[in-house]
């Protein structure tokens, strides 16, 4: 390129550091792998190897229990759900909107129900 004018080698340069960018542009996975999604699993909710009974409370002339044996989620109130363990006014209004459920699967999917919970809750429910 002894001959060739300034314009023809800015143009050159230009070309050359192109070629050299899209090289190293085709090389960067090699260098950094892509990241990889996880794997989704559907398991079965695990079923409680003891089955612990749900307490119940003597009902007196002057006082009733809001919960006494086992609380059908299908038909209890936002008061008799407030009375179970870790259950608010919010998730309260959340599991009535939520109804039917036939399963701790059906349970499990109101949102703040977690694993805890549903351990805390087990004994004390019905469907």
């Amino acid at each position: 390129m002894s001959g060739s004018s300034p314009l023809e080698r800015g143009a050159a340069a230009v070309l050359t550091a192109l070629a050299l960018g899209c090289g190293a542009w085709a090389l960067l996975p090699a260098f950094s792998p892509a990241l990889h999604r996880p794997t989704v699993t559907h398991a079965a909710l695990p079923v409680s190897a003891t089955a612990e009974a749900a307490p119940t409370y003597a009902t007196t002339a002057s006082v009733r229990p809001l919960i006494s044996g086992r609380l059908n989620l299908n038909t209890a109130t936002e008061e008799q759900l407030e009375a179970l363990p870790s259950i608010g006014p919010a998730l309260a209004a959340r599991l009535i909107a939520a109804r039917p459920y036939h399963t701790l699967a059906d349970l499990d999917a109101v949102r703040g129900v977690g694993p805890v919970l549903l351990g805390k809750l087990t004994p004390l429910v019905s469907f």
